[in-house]
């Protein structure tokens, strides 16, 4: 690791948004909700309607997914963080602080809500939901060795490292009974998955140095948006039917399926679009929508419970939706803002580091293919 002083002026860290990113992080934060809420009740729901056989139903259940949606979330992280520090040094303690502040400060009002909805597993250890949130940290809290070591391991060769550990753990641990990958703990799940999140990583290396696509010409289809958002979702049902009826579990697959979450996002940032779209606008408060649909759905549910029902459950969507949105707004925000304050205000002496000395190692790095 270089120690070197101080560059002159503050590294910001509102990097230069890509449009197509915040549009995966809706769809995958979506996803998880209408998974946890609306994918339990499908079957039923469906067999109440013209459908008379019980095949259609039954597979309705598969349509919405949790965990492969997360693993979106994982190449996406990877991609935001590098993405900003392929050209430029890493302040490694104003990062570290402000990327803890980003997500423990909305990941704390959501425990807090949880435990008024009384939801005992949500916490840190026992990993409902914020499973992925712990893992998160700990990718923050190690990129600063990623970067230093992609001047002698490229991050593509990093990848494969990864996937070499990830599948060692879980050959030895195994998996319960639903095949999960999130199943072996806070010391665990994030070295499982790990090459999802440096997927992102390669990508990022890749984006920037591919030629951008001619937005003047219609691109081939094999890479439109719309191909692979829909290949993502079967292939994410499939292997949520996998998982649920055969030994073929998430713990085999998710790594496999982040590389084609890699071609996804690549796709979603290379197509032109309009700006401002709905997409674009609800993956701006994904992470909100994310850790808050379940315990604000709770807390209707407890305050109704007299009341309650599959209907008034369904009916109750939109308002846990605008309540994430608040919320989003009173804390996530906020803690944006704040997360940035503090990033530019913290200058240590040194302490930086910078992916491109000494080494050619990115520039031979471009793709996984």
């Amino acid at each position: 690791m270089t120690i070197r002083s101080e560059p002159e002026g503050n590294q910001g860290t509102k990097a230069e948004h890509l449009a197509g990113i915040d549009g995966v992080r809706a769809l995958a934060a979506l996803s998880v909700v209408f998974a946890h809420i609306v994918g339990p009740e499908l079957p039923d729901l469906l067999k109440h309607t013209a459908l008379t056989t019980n095949v259609i139903p039954d597979l309705a259940q598969y349509i919405f997914t949790g965990h492969p949606a997360v693993i979106a979330f994982f190449v996406v992280s990877g991609f935001c963080i590098h993405y900003p520090y392929i050209n430029k040094p890493l302040p490694i303690l104003p990062f570290y602080i402000a990327r803890w502040i980003r997500i423990m400060i909305p990941a704390l009002v959501a425990m807090v809500l949880a435990k008024l909805a009384r939801l005992h597993d949500y916490n840190f250890w026992d990993g409902y939901i914020l499973w992925s949130v712990v893992c998160e940290l700990c990718y923050y809290m190690l990129y600063p060795f990623f970067l230093w070591a992609s001047r002698w391991v490229s991050w593509r060769k990093q990848f494969y490292l990864a996937m070499l550990l990830s599948f060692s753990i879980v050959t030895v641990l195994g998996t319960n009974q639903f095949g999960s990958a999130h199943i072996y703990g806070p010391f665990l799940n994030w070295a499982v998955a790990l090459p999802s999140w440096l997927a992102g990583c390669v990508l990022a290396e890749t984006i920037h140095k591919t030629v951008p696509f001619r937005h003047d010409l219609p691109p081939p289809f094999f890479a439109s948006v719309i191909f692979w958002r829909l290949l993502v979702a079967l292939v994410a049902s499939l292997l949520y039917w996998a998982t649920m009826n055969t030994s073929l579990g998430y713990y085999l697959t998710m790594n496999g399926f982040a590389l084609l979450v890699y071609f996804w996002i690549r796709a979603e940032v290379v197509t032109k679009r309009r700006s401002n779209n709905t997409l674009e606008w609800v993956g701006q408060w994904s992470y909100s929508l994310y850790l808050l649909h379940m315990p604000l759905m709770m807390i209707i549910a407890r305050s109704l419970k007299h009341f309650w029902s599959v209907t008034l459950m369904l009916t109750s969507l939109p308002l846990v939706l605008y309540g994430t949105f608040l919320l989003y707004r009173k804390v996530e925000l906020p803690a944006h803002a704040y997360a940035r304050r503090i990033f530019r205000s913290v200058n240590p002496r040194g302490l930086y580091i910078n992916a491109l000395a000494h080494s050619d190692s990115v520039v031979k790095d471009r793709s996984l293919v």
